[in-house]
């Protein structure tokens, strides 16, 4: 049940009716029980494995609070290496299976096909890297004493299963959404307000910027080898605004479904593309992932804490282990990895107290943006490919095939079917450049912008924004074939 299809827009209006006439202390049940349908109903081949991950936090939480109250210090921390241990035991399982052994046996060769053929057959839950990440910060935050062990087995269930953040995101922590319960859900007509505005730019992200785009470019990716270096190029770019309208898109959605049900989740994007640095995207770019690889990973190994040169391999190995996360592929480790010596690349020159002179001119401001976006655009390239075979083939051939004339006859632009896609993509780049310039610049979430304008001009945009939705959205056959990139994930 994807966001942007018609069944979710039948699910969402009756689980709000029913949520609003219920008792506030039932309500968090309900959505509970919501969550558990949209779930099943979007992928019901696992239908142990959420509430098996439920009851194993919720159990590992109780206990280690049992575990310190007898000062079992041993025990508590016994617990959460258990914990932790299953669960990216399940992780691997269901996702890198088949990558290791394939790895294993191209190398080795001790395993037979039809073994390989099995592994990567095994079905991945649709999810699973979120939920299992959210269910790993709860007992971390559980044993660091951040928050106090949930008693309560339903609401550890609410804060896992929660519908809008369920399939990919955003990463929420434990206390932000137990906190939220402590008090009777209330139903208020700015959240709804503020929640349909949300849902409205989502929309627009997803129809008409990242799946119009997509019509565009999946063909040159498909077959590059048919397009100049040129047409890679600008295919390459448009996939970098493809997968912030996707993902975006549906953090906008998420958060707006989620607000108009009286919860509050974390902001996931600010103006990425607007960064200086490739550090700085990477506090804008999938922000709730990001904390939590900090928080949770980057700092227990030592952060920058150990020196230099720890310090620069605690970031290698982060980012690595992010493009993992990622995708079973090597073509998600070397983008890991090149982000990672972008990072490392960046923080040696500050170090080394390199710093950019004339800093507020406007010309250095847009050199560092244009820099920093070709360095993160390359990486997408490996990204968006199926394998690093293609992906090195691709550069080759843009390389050997630039097709340096369509500069002047504007060839390159071929690959938009018609003048009328070229205009819809051009209209809701400018559209999102326009937002997020305005985003970057005031340092404020798009709802504060948006709901400081008058009620006259909010009106008029929201009509335009759903009337471009309805008449320029990209729809295929089925909502299948416009299904948001990170559900894989």
């Amino acid at each position: 049940m994807p966001f942007h299809s018609f069944q979710y827009l039948l699910f969402f209006p009756i689980v709000y009716i029913i949520y609003i006439v219920l008792p506030k202390r039932m309500r968090y049940m309900w959505l509970l029980l919501a969550s558990y349908f949209f779930y099943y109903s979007v992928d019901a081949r696992n239908v142990w494995l959420l509430p098996a991950l439920t009851l194993l936090s919720w159990a590992s939480g109780v206990g280690m609070e049992w575990a310190r109250c007898r000062r079992k210090a041993g025990w508590t921390k016994a617990v959460l290496i258990g914990t932790v241990v299953l669960d990216l035991s399940t992780l691997c399982y269901f996702k890198y299976t088949g990558f290791l052994l394939n790895n294993l046996g191209q190398i080795a060769g001790v395993f037979r096909a039809d073994t390989l053929a099995a592994a990567r057959n095994i079905l991945q839950p649709l999810g699973i890297s979120f939920i299992l990440f959210q269910a790993v910060s709860y007992v971390a935050d559980v044993y660091r004493q951040t928050i106090p062990a949930e008693k309560n087995l339903l609401k550890v269930a609410f804060y896992l299963a929660f519908f809008p953040k369920l399939v990919s995101g955003p990463i929420e922590r434990a206390g932000t959404i137990l906190k939220q319960l402590k008090t009777p859900a209330q139903v208020r007509l700015s959240d709804l307000k503020e929640g349909l505005s949300l849902i409205l730019m989502g929309l627009f992200l997803k129809l008409v910027l990242s799946d119009r785009i997509a019509n565009v470019i999946n063909p040159v990716f498909a077959a590059w080898q048919d397009y100049s270096g040129l047409q890679i190029a600008l295919a390459v770019i448009l996939f970098a605004f493809q997968i912030y309208g996707d993902f975006g898109g549906y953090s906008y959605i998420a958060i707006g479904s989620a607000r108009i049900l009286g919860f509050r989740l974390s902001d996931n994007f600010t103006a990425p593309y607007h960064a200086k640095s490739v550090s700085e995207f990477w506090t804008r770019w999938h922000m709730t992932l990001n904390t939590w690889l900090r928080d949770y990973l980057y700092i227990p190994l030592g952060g920058n804490r150990k020196g230099t040169l720890r310090k620069y391999g605690n970031l290698m190995i982060v980012f690595l282990l992010s493009g993992l996360w990622h995708g079973a592929d090597w073509s998600f480790v070397v983008w890991g990895g090149l982000n990672g010596m972008y990072v490392v690349v960046e923080s040696f020159f500050k170090n080394k107290g390199r710093s950019e002179s004339g800093e507020n001119r406007f010309s250095t401001r847009l050199r560092r943006r244009l820099i920093t976006f070709v360095c993160v655009d390359f990486a997408w390239l490996f990204f968006c490919m199926p394998d690093l075979r293609s992906a090195f083939g691709m550069i080759y051939h843009a390389l050997t095939q630039p097709g340096i004339r369509e500069i002047f006859n504007l060839g390159f632009l071929n690959i938009f079917p018609d003048i009328g896609t070229f205009a819809v993509i051009a209209f809701a780049l400018l559209f999102l450049f326009g937002i997020d310039t305005v985003i970057y610049q005031k340092k404020q979430s798009f709802t504060d912008l948006f709901f400081q304008q008058s009620s006259a001009f909010r009106w008029l945009i929201s009509i335009a924004l759903l009337l471009i939705i309805v008449f320029y959205g990209a729809y295929g056959d089925t909502y299948e074939q416009t299904q948001f990139i990170y559900f894989q994930f």
